[in-house]
């Protein structure tokens, strides 16, 4: 069994070179209410696939005192062939964001050249808060943070962050220390990482999901959808399809902080290790009227598997997961507690719960 480095759920939050650079706004990057240090909101309106003008109207945002809001046409493409700026924490498509930004859409895209050299799509400063509505962000690379590095507050409503990549963790999302993260109605799909495939939150980081879904997101190490050291909270949310390639948590890998999941799906996961549902390893974790189904394991614990940590199931239905390491098909236990309340765990393969539990036969 391998233990998990703690240091994964550390990442340090180093000062932001942020550029403080004038410019002259394109033509066609209509600026409304406000300016640069104005009290009142700035609204800069982007033509369709003008990523000068997407830049211009960031920094404006960024430096208008109300914030200000970044229009895009809707259902246009906006593709960065380079780097607007380049930080201590490496090079992003768009301005760090240190103000109050909103960039909305009607289908709209952001996204990095295929071509271009490796850099993030956006990047939240501690302090900065950034929401993105209606908006998909999609093809980053970095080392944290493929698609967005949020060491500040991150919205996404509507939105969608995809095929994104980091070498280290957070391969769509990475949630820094302090820093919190809010999606609702959001899809976070296609993404990889070596931890967090999809999302990566930090110890000290929190997390907070509605009817969102996460798909098809790999780790190449643990948690293909979700590595979470932090606190997060998911309501109404779909985990399915992600992978874990060489150990836990093919949905989802949880330590040290709390995580509750409550009304939502986790199905068809895979793991190289234990856990293609879910691993704890030292959580608070809560589930709740949940199906957590069609997980395969290449060890143990196809639905769950229980390293360390409390685990309370409530209101659950746990079938037809696989441990094909011959323990625990539904649920797998080799440290902590779990406690099932009002919870059916049937029709797991080759058997139900290892150890046997309270209201689970073996």
């Amino acid at each position: 069994m391998r233990l998990v480095a703690a240091v994964r759920g550390f990442i340090p939050i180093m000062t932001l070179a942020v550029s403080a650079w004038a410019f002259s706004a394109p033509a066609g990057a209509a600026e409304g209410r406000g300016g640069g240090g104005g009290e009142e909101p700035a609204l800069s309106v982007v033509p369709c696939g003008d990523t000068a003008a997407l830049v211009a109207a960031v920094t404006t945002a960024n430096n208008t005192a109300g914030g200000g809001t970044v229009s895009l046409a809707t259902g246009c493409v906006y593709t960065l062939a380079s780097a607007a700026e380049t930080g201590s924490n490496g090079p992003d498509g768009l301005p760090v964001i240190t103000g109050k930004v909103t960039i909305s859409g009607t289908g709209a895209t952001i996204r990095r050249s295929a071509s271009a050299l490796d850099f993030r799509i956006a990047e939240v400063a501690p302090g900065g808060r950034l929401t993105v509505s209606g908006v998909t962000l999609s093809g980053g690379r970095a080392v944290v943070g493929g698609g967005i590095l949020d060491l500040g507050a991150l919205t996404l409503a509507q939105s969608a962050a995809t095929t994104n990549a980091a070498s280290s963790v957070g391969g769509g999302i990475e949630v820094g220390s302090g820093a919190t993260a809010t999606l609702g109605s959001s899809h976070v799909s296609g993404n990889t990482a070596n931890d967090g495939g999809g999302v990566h939150v930090s110890t000290g980081g929190s997390l907070a999901a509605n009817s969102s879904t996460f798909s098809d997101n790999t780790a190449d190490s643990t948690g293909g959808a979700i590595a979470n050291w932090g606190n997060s909270v998911l309501t109404a949310v779909r985990i399915e399809t992600n992978h874990a390639n060489d150990f836990e948590g093919g949905g989802i890998w949880t330590s040290i902080g709390d995580m509750t999941f409550n009304g939502g799906r986790i199905i068809g996961n895979t793991a190289g290790g234990s856990g293609a549902g879910i691993a704890n390893f030292d959580s608070a974790l809560h589930l709740q009227a949940a199906v957590v189904s069609g997980n395969v394991a290449t060890l143990n614990g196809g639905g769950l598997f229980n390293h360390a940590g409390n685990t309370q199931i409530v209101g659950t239905n746990i079938t037809d997961n696989t441990a094909h390491g011959s323990q625990g098909g539904g649920i797998f236990s080799d440290g902590g507690s779990v406690s099932l309340s009002a919870t059916n765990v049937t029709g797991n393969n080759p058997n139900n719960c290892v150890p046997a539990l309270a209201g689970c036969s073996a």
